[in-house]
């Protein structure tokens, strides 16, 4: 066989190989009116809770305050703050979800709006969740969505880690 045979061969086998070692994975998105979500009943506190449907049954649960906001994962996520590059958030109302074309997502990509203190939310940032099919959720990581690319950055962090990422032991990336 000559090299060039050879060459050609290992190109195409490497070809037939690529989508063996990696599943495609596709985005579907949803938009939330938090507020018009179910309520859960208060306990007096000004905190607000509401449930929203998400897709393949995955509970988006929002959770809001005088002064920040925040949204959470299934049945049962992981108490976490969303990043220690900022001290207020706002959940954003558009959902990326994440997962194998097909399949159920594992993973979800949301922004916030973020800053220092309250009233000066002057800074973004994409948040990205791992779905555990078993209800359980948590940060992989935050991208700065100011920056170029952020949103192929953040796909890359959720393809790349979702599927693997071991809540509570795993360490989240943030940039």
């Amino acid at each position: 066989m000559t090299i060039a045979r050879l060459a050609l061969a290992i190109g195409f086998a490497t070809m037939l190989a690529a989508p063996l070692r990696a599943e495609q994975w596709v985005s579907s998105y949803t938009t939330h009116d938090y507020a018009k979500c179910r309520k859960d009943k208060g306990n007096g506190d000004p905190v607000s809770v509401h449930r929203c449907p998400g897709k393949a049954g995955i509970t988006v649960v929002w959770t809001a305050g005088d002064d920040s906001s925040a949204v959470e994962f299934g049945t049962k996520a992981a108490q976490e703050t969303i990043s220690d590059k900022a001290s207020f958030f706002e959940a954003g109302r558009t959902i990326e979800w994440r997962g194998p074309k097909g399949g159920r997502p594992q993973a979800a990509i949301l922004r916030y709006a973020t800053g220092a203190r309250v009233g000066k939310l002057d800074g973004s940032r994409l948040v990205i969740y791992r779905l555990a099919p078993d209800g359980s959720s948590c940060i992989i990581g935050s991208v700065d969505a100011r920056k170029p690319d952020a949103n192929a950055a953040a796909r890359r962090l959720a393809d790349e880690k979702a599927a693997g990422f071991r809540c509570g032991q795993d360490t989240r990336s943030e940039d």
